[in-house]
């Protein structure tokens, strides 16, 4: 609790050095809010087993083996979440992540331009901390931090709040053309410091891969295009890893004309570069022709290397 309360005082002050103190500290509690549970579910006399990096057996008196906690090392974020996770706990992990980037992010690049995204860290630090206190250690909020630790955070989180829908307003306004890239607007973020709080400077252009988005948290001006492969890999995320687990086609490949791969196969379009197929059968054989397969000149690919071959 001192961690969050001594996080927002340095969110709050105008002095920019402090920028760092704040995210560091909100962080840190955060995790230690995690690692309470883990403290209070750890077995009497395991030395706080489920909250140590390393764990070691030993007899009990009536011959078992338990495991202790060895060592002054506590577990890291990922240990957390496997450890919840065995233990059947929910919590967001998306925004757990989201809020270790965001500082990660604060500290190696945006430390010039961070009060948005500290606003961002604050505003998804809040949804966990009020979750996970009234959820799994059933305690309030308003009780262990005060009122006006905890009113900050609820108007941070407000502002944020607006900031974000106001971003997915202007980006849902946006002709994209199709289901596919109606679907993967929603995945777009900065490709600077990977917040999601992205507005386009110009919605009215000729054609989407004109749009350029500017970040609220960095600053950064980008190209769609330069946005579009991590977005598109996001969106289409399942059905890339069941075609690879299950065989079958991906619905997403390699443009030939843009390198990106960013080719969007059900809306037969490079989402990029706007490239379409130029030849959609084999003159041989009459086969489908696929996006690997538009630099053959109108072949597929064997009858291509065949007549290769025979030149």
């Amino acid at each position: 609790m001192q961690s969050i309360q001594i996080g927002v005082e340095d969110f709050q002050s105008p002095d920019p050095r402090r920028v760092l103190s704040a995210t560091r500290n909100i962080t840190a509690g955060v995790l230690l809010l995690f690692k309470e549970k883990l403290r209070l579910l750890s077995p009497p006399g395991s030395d706080e087993a489920l909250i140590k990096q390393k764990l070691v057996p030993q007899f009990a008196p009536d011959g078992s083996v338990v495991f202790k906690g060895s060592g002054k090392k506590t577990v890291d974020v990922q240990q957390i979440k496997e450890r919840f996770k065995s233990l059947n706990i929910v919590i967001d992990e998306v925004t757990l992540d989201k809020i270790n980037d965001i500082r990660n992010n604060i500290e190696h690049y945006l430390t010039n331009e961070s009060p948005n995204a500290i606003k961002e860290l604050v505003a998804r630090s809040f949804l966990i901390i009020r979750n996970f206190l009234a959820k799994e250690l059933d305690l309030e909020p308003v009780d262990l931090l005060g009122v006006k630790t905890w009113n900050l955070l609820l108007e941070t989180a407000e502002v944020y709040e607006k900031e974000r829908q106001a971003c997915e307003d202007a980006i849902e306004a946006i002709e994209w053309g199709s289901p596919a890239m109606h679907g993967m607007a929603s995945e777009l973020s900065c490709p600077n410091c990977e917040s999601t709080l992205v507005k386009p400077v110009e919605s009215d252009v000729a054609s989407v891969q004109e749009l350029e988005f500017k970040c609220t948290v960095c600053g950064e001006v980008s190209e769609l295009a330069d946005m579009l492969e991590k977005a598109l890999a996001d969106h289409f995320a399942y059905e890339i890893y069941t075609s690879v687990k299950d065989g079958g086609g991906s619905p997403l490949a390699t443009c030939w004309e843009c390198g990106r791969e960013t080719y969007i196969v059900e809306d037969g379009e490079c989402a990029a570069c706007g490239a379409t197929p130029a030849h959609d059968h084999c003159a041989v054989c009459h086969a489908h022709l696929g996006p690997d397969e538009q630099d053959y000149n109108g072949l597929c690919g064997y009858h291509y290397h065949q007549a290769m071959k025979d030149d």
